[in-house]
């Protein structure tokens, strides 16, 4: 009996010795896209951002405010979203251009948003 059970001790621990070295053999490392700054200070960003979230715009706080949307920024080579947000104008007659990502032979360039 103590026999057969030190071996299924011993085929058990093989097993699972087995089983960690093969699952130390596979990458689990995601696909991180490359993230560049040019001297001009633009993100460069080789993956295609993900389609915008749909926002549920509360009500303004006041007549001054100004909906500014959401939107992805890439940080650390991983895409988290920025949710939108109330601004005050910051002078009469401006209006807010919202910030957007545009497809470029070096990839995707980011261009901030902006008050015009």
């Amino acid at each position: 009996m103590k026999k057969e059970l030190f071996h299924v001790r011993r085929l058990s621990l093989g097993a699972i010795l087995a089983i960690f070295l093969a699952t130390g053999c596979v990458s689990h490392r995601a696909y991180t896209p490359v993230v560049a700054t040019t001297p001009t200070g633009e993100v460069v960003v080789t993956e295609a951002p993900p389609a915008p979230r749909t926002e549920v715009v509360p009500v303004a706080p006041s007549s001054a405010d100004v909906w500014v949307g959401g939107y992805w920024l890439n940080r650390h080579g991983r895409w988290v979203w920025v949710p939108g947000h109330w601004e005050v104008r910051p002078r009469p007659g401006v209006a807010w251009i919202p910030g957007h990502w545009d497809r470029t032979s070096a990839g995707w360039v980011w261009t901030p948003g902006r008050w015009q």
